[in-house]
């Protein structure tokens, strides 16, 4: 069974229902009767299958990537923070990382789940932020909730798709909205702060949104989550930020997790964000790592310096441990 993200319709699916996307974007049913061999791979790499989900808007049907249905139930990725926190800086920073073969150290390699839609959002989001050095726009409001970049994780034996919801907090507040119907699926989150954040006594909309509607067993979350305090440049040579933000990791160490998980902690609680630290009393398995996406800040929409990422990919990482995707490391954010 497959949980459509997007609608949270529970379905089995066949290979007999496949469809093609046309250039026009359009969905048209995909015939591979006689077709063998490399041109049926081919064409499966590019299928997709319909969620059969009844919707009262014929505009709202919506299709899923065939490669992201085949390897069993995928992890959807919740990047959870306010308008201004640097959510889709840090992704794309990610993606970039990731792009440059940051995950090979820990034995995992990615391909796309949808070959012409990543390569769009690395065209729009990860190209002008890595190689021209431009600042990039706030999260856009969306009609209907897609993951704005998914990937096929393999670590040698197992396939993971892994998709990346990134909304804007503003949408996260409304449980009515269609593009936040995703929030129920999420199987990690990514809660992003701010560095700069100070006595924060309520803390963020978005964090207490997502927090609240999900299901919660004995009152804690089993969705894994981590906290990353993203432009930490900005505070680097405070301690601790210093001792974590240029150590260059090419393994995942428990224990270090550990003890960046508690600096983080006191670095919060020392400015007064308690408040912003809710995921962690809140989830049974959690995280917390300094990041920096860009290495600095922008100046009039440019990073006239380049751009330089500190530890994007430490998240990730531990996000990945504590759901199993990298696997081995079961102690992770206990």
């Amino acid at each position: 069974m497959i949980l459509c993200p997007i609608c949270l319709h529970e379905f089995d699916w066949s290979e007999d229902e496949l469809y093609e996307r046309t250039p026009a974007g359009r969905y048209q049913p995909l015939s591979l009767a006689n077709v063998t061999g490399a041109r049926r791979e081919d064409l499966l790499r590019a299928a997709h299958v319909r969620c059969p989900a009844p919707v009262a808007d014929p505009g709202l049907e919506h299709h899923l990537p065939y490669t992201y249905v085949r390897h069993g139930r995928p992890l959807v990725i919740g990047l959870v923070g306010g308008p201004e926190t640097g959510k889709t800086h840090l992704l794309a920073s990610m993606i970039g990382a990731i792009e440059q073969g940051g995950l090979r150290p820990y034995g995992l390699t990615t391909d796309a789940v949808d070959i012409e839609r990543h390569a769009q959002y690395v065209d729009s989001y990860v190209n002008p932020l890595v190689v021209e050095r431009e600042a990039l726009s706030r999260t856009a409001h969306r009609s209907t909730a897609e993951p704005v970049d998914a990937l096929l994780v393999n670590d040698g034996q197992h396939t993971t798709a892994v998709a990346f919801f990134d909304i804007a907090g503003e949408q996260l507040r409304s449980t009515a909205h269609e593009a936040t119907r995703f929030v129920p699926a999420l199987g990690g989150l990514l809660f992003v702060i701010d560095a700069a954040t100070r006595s924060a006594r309520l803390g963020d909309d978005s964090f207490r949104a997502v927090l609240d509607r999900l299901p919660k067993i004995g009152g804690r979350l089993d969705v894994p989550a981590v906290i990353a305090v993203t432009k930490s440049d900005a505070v680097r040579f405070q301690d601790p930020v210093d001792t974590w933000l240029y150590g260059d990791p090419d393994r995942l160490d428990p224990a270090d997790v550990l003890k960046e998980s508690r600096d983080v902690y006191a670095f919060l609680h020392r400015r007064g964000a308690h408040a912003w630290l809710s995921p962690y009393d809140k989830c049974r398995k959690c995280t917390l790592h300094f990041v920096s996406a860009t290495g600095g800040a922008a100046a009039d929409g440019r990073f006239p310096r380049g751009v330089r990422p500190r530890r994007v990919l430490a998240p990730l990482i531990s996000l990945f441990a504590m759901t199993g995707v990298l696997r081995g490391y079961p102690e992770v954010g206990t």
